[in-house]
């Protein structure tokens, strides 16, 4: 007698239930401690220690405002009485060991958020690898800028494009990273000036690399204090064009692409991950409901899952129910249903459903697109 047949939603729907049981894993390869509140100073003085809260500050909070933020004048001042310890860094640096548990309650009492210590393995690639007289100074100059903005990174020469010199597809470099226990792939492209003079082939290719302008993704928004963006064709603009890196970080989200001087594809990648400023009570983490619809397959549903970990700010995702092609989260996510549906509205793979309004209860509902 033929063995009964099992349809693939039937796979689909017992898997959902299954998985309804159990919290989404936010995306295993991201965790990376950070010693956020262990920073290398000058000396022991008290404005030494001012300046290694200053510092410490900035990594606990992602924002590098936060070292001038006059909230934190008292708890600067006071940084002496927050001492933990001394201790020597890889270099021998003096280190300053601050009692983390102290500073975090007294940021919570200022109101500000902190951002969690443990945060996303980002890989670097520079393509085409810069002159071999700047590559040892880019290096250094974005290790310092990811020290001092608390984001794990590893700088890797990886063959990001094919033997044309065009880069591969969004999902191919996400492997890649993956394979290397990255959440995230941050590509930065040197200015012309330093490309035209490394003149890099890509290995296998007989003939200089054809570097690819960079499309398609969303811009990522501006860093607090960035300078005005320049009218374009102006002198100026196209003399800024010509030093600024360009960067691109891809994510399982999403891909984001901006402009400016070396440091800048650390400063906003942190600037999209980490707590926004202002008050921490505006941007407390709460569950949002949210409603995919479209899930015809559990590749769909394990790409919704990589997608709604790589979401900034969320921390967990339960599904609660399965009824067909629909899956509903539930979505704890830093600024609730605001945020989540401000994300899924900026991606081409969501498409909203429906007008419920924010605030009735009803959940938020939006198609997924595959492909």
């Amino acid at each position: 007698m033929p063995c009964r047949e099992i349809t693939v939603k039937s796979l689909v729907r017992m898997a959902l239930l299954l998985a309804a049981c159990v919290a989404l894993p936010m995306t295993a390869w991201a965790a990376r401690p950070v010693p956020v509140f262990q920073v290398d100073v000058a000396g022991q003085s008290v404005p030494d220690l001012q300046q290694g809260m200053r510092e410490a500050l900035v990594r606990a909070t992602g924002r590098q405002e936060s070292a001038s933020d006059p909230v934190f004048a008292g708890l600067i001042a006071d940084a002496p009485q927050y001492v933990q310890g001394f201790d020597r860094g890889r270099q021998g640096e003096l280190q300053v060991v601050f009692n983390g548990a102290a500073v975090g309650k007294t940021i919570a009492a200022l109101d500000r958020s902190v951002w969690d210590p443990t945060r996303p393995f980002t890989l670097v690639v520079l393509y085409p690898p810069p002159d071999q007289s700047d590559q040892s100074t880019d290096q250094a100059g974005l290790e310092q800028a990811a020290e001092q903005r608390g984001l794990p990174i590893s700088i890797v020469p990886l063959p990001v494009a094919d033997e044309s010199g065009n880069l591969l597809p969004r999902e191919a470099l996400l492997e890649m990273a993956h394979r290397y226990g990255a959440e995230e792939l941050l590509v930065g492209r040197p200015p012309p000036a330093q490309t035209a003079a490394a003149g890099t082939a890509l290995p296998g290719s007989g003939s200089p690399a054809t570097i690819p302008a960079f499309s398609g993704a969303a811009a990522a928004p501006p860093s607090p204090g960035a300078p005005a963006t320049l009218a374009a064709g102006s002198p100026a603009a196209t003399a800024g064009a010509a030093q600024a890196w360009q960067w691109t970080l891809y994510t399982d989200f999403a891909s984001r692409s901006w402009s400016g001087q070396l440091t800048a594809g650390i400063d906003g990648t942190v600037d999209l991950l980490a707590p926004p400023p202002g008050p921490a009570s505006a941007n407390a983490p709460a569950v949002a409901e949210l409603e995919i619809k479209g899930v015809s397959s559990l590749s769909d549903y394990a790409h919704i899952e990589l997608m709604l970990g790589a979401v900034p700010g969320v921390s967990a995702a339960n599904v609660r129910q399965v009824n067909g092609d629909s899956v509903l989260f539930e979505v704890t996510v830093r600024g609730g249903p605001a945020t989540i549906g401000r994300e899924l509205a900026s991606s081409s793979s969501f498409t909203r459903v429906g007008t419920a309004e924010q605030g009735t209860g009803a959940p938020l509902v939006y198609r997924y697109r595959s492909g």
